[in-house]
């Protein structure tokens, strides 16, 4: 696998834990959008059409492809979690999801929070990587 897509699957795992406020502030956004003031004062108003804000608003939660990726990304990963070990899940919850990791891998092995050799923990971690970058569409099967 690229060290690229690798970068890019770790950098999604990482969004993970805030996938929920990202959706939740574009929804936001298309609740309410900001519409620019007019500064044409005293102007007629020949161009102004009756209900434009809904117009403009042609973008509906469930159409939106970035609520949609949002959503698929924290799925990927939540059915990737589900079909992890316990130690797969204890690594990558440090290594990831903590906003302040404590520990590598061999903190963990050495803390005995996990219960496997160094060279298992880091294929662990691997396997769980290809498995997301295959669920996200990153890597193809050889």
């Amino acid at each position: 696998m690229k060290r690229s897509t690798i970068r890019k699957v770790e950098d999604i795992l990482r969004d993970y834990p805030k996938i929920d406020k990202y959706i939740e502030e574009r929804e936001q956004e298309l609740r309410y959008p900001v519409t620019p003031a007019d500064d044409n004062v005293g102007g007629g108003k020949a161009q102004y059409k009756y209900g434009s804000q809904t117009l403009d608003t042609l973008i509906t939660i469930d159409e939106d492809r970035r609520i949609n990726a949002l959503k698929r990304q924290r799925n990927v990963i939540d059915d990737c979690l589900d079909d992890a070990g316990k130690d797969t899940g204890v690594i990558i919850n440090e290594l990831y999801f903590c906003k302040r990791p404590q520990y590598t891998i061999d903190g963990l092995i050495t803390g005995h929070l996990i219960n496997v050799s160094r060279r298992n923990a880091f294929r662990l971690k691997n396997s769980f990587i290809k498995e997301c970058a295959k669920g996200f569409g990153l890597y193809d099967v050889d």
